[in-house]
């Protein structure tokens, strides 16, 4: 895996209350820029392993892209992680949280790409990399803001 971009916040909720926001990924079109629209694909609980959604993006030059995310890995309160099937960058985000006091933590926001062809390497991942820096420091903080007020 290659990383693209990673941000972290500290955020002043019980890390329960965090896990629970960002674990239902429907509610990450509310922070994280550029996300349209982000919906269930199945009847499964948020924050299950198998759990699937259909996002609607915008991708520079390409426009709106209509993307299938599933919940790949879940550890309560500690991590979340969600692949997307949308080559040749096929993204897994990965959110892991660690608790600093009862009513603070800190999230880490990592963004990998999942191809390791060596053309992704040199054409494409630079510029996800300067795409996606921007929009994860500007999700991080919006998270931050959403939870905080």
């Amino acid at each position: 895996m290659n990383l693209i971009t990673k941000a972290s916040v500290d955020i002043n909720q019980p890390i329960s209350v965090v896990f629970d926001y960002v674990s239902n990924m429907e509610r990450f079109e509310n922070w994280f820029p550029e996300v349209i629209s982000i919906k269930s694909a199945n009847d499964m609980m948020h924050g299950d392993i198998g759990k699937e959604y259909f996002e609607k993006v915008n991708i520079p030059v390409r426009g709106e892209k209509r993307i299938k995310i599933t919940v790949k890995e879940v550890e309560d309160n500690k991590r979340f992680v969600t692949e997307g099937s949308f080559p040749p960058l096929l993204p897994r985000m990965e959110i892991s949280l660690t608790e600093n006091n009862l009513e603070s933590c800190t999230l880490n926001y990592r963004m990998y790409s999942r191809n390791n062809n060596p053309l992704v390497r040199i054409f494409l991942l630079p510029i996800a990399k300067i795409v996606m820096s921007k929009r994860a420091t500007k999700g991080v903080s919006n998270l931050k803001y959403k939870l905080e007020t």
